[in-house]
């Protein structure tokens, strides 16, 4: 079906200004039968213009969502070294200023102290874990000296706070899977080391 620019914009595609700048930036195109000017009319060949202009929107679709995922893949790259391979679609440059954005705005997150350096978290906590290991391996000694227990007494006291510690290992070490590889990640020791005696 043949139209003109008009029929073209009535189909809900777009305003007719929008539609003649994208036409007027068009190569030679089939569905182009014939360019308006000077009071001439187009003629269009509007499914095909219809599916050309859907075609160009899902491969701007593709491409933004392309960009997106390589700028997500540089964040995660952040701090750990240079990309493995060029991102495409960012020049040296926009790379250049993404990295230099992303330290600016990472060192005034820390310096308002809305960043804390993960491996200063684990350590704060293994502390704190450390701490509270001593004092529960003196728990029932220390116990027994304010009230009178018997040892079935004091067993069942041990063995209460050894489960509450094993669940409070398992816990860290849930907690270490869900924000790194537990291999290589100091909170995984905290399960094992501060909790496990």
């Amino acid at each position: 079906m043949l139209g003109n620019l008009a029929d073209l914009a009535a189909t809900g595609l777009a305003s007719e200004p929008t539609i003649r700048k994208w036409i007027a930036a068009q190569p030679d195109q089939a569905w182009i039968r014939k360019r308006g000017s000077n009071g001439d009319a187009y003629e269009i060949d509007i499914p095909a213009a219809i599916a050309a202009w859907q075609a160009e929107e899902a491969r701007k679709t593709e491409e933004a969502r392309k960009r997106a995922e390589d700028l997500r893949q540089l964040g995660l790259d952040l701090g750990v070294g240079v990309t493995a391979q060029p991102m495409a679609g960012f020049s040296i440059a926009e790379r250049k200023q993404l990295l230099e954005e992303e330290v600016i705005a990472t060192k005034l997150a820390e310096k308002r102290r809305e960043l804390v350096p993960f491996v200063e978290v684990v350590g704060a906590i293994g502390d704190i874990l450390s701490r509270f290991q001593q004092r529960q391996a003196t728990f029932t000694a220390r116990l027994a000296k304010k009230i009178d227990l018997t040892r079935d007494q004091l067993t069942a006291i041990e063995r209460l706070m050894h489960d509450d510690q094993q669940q409070l290992a398992t816990m860290m070490e849930n907690w270490s899977n869900e924000f790194g590889d537990g291999a290589h990640d100091p909170a995984a020791a905290l399960g094992d080391s501060a909790l496990s005696n």
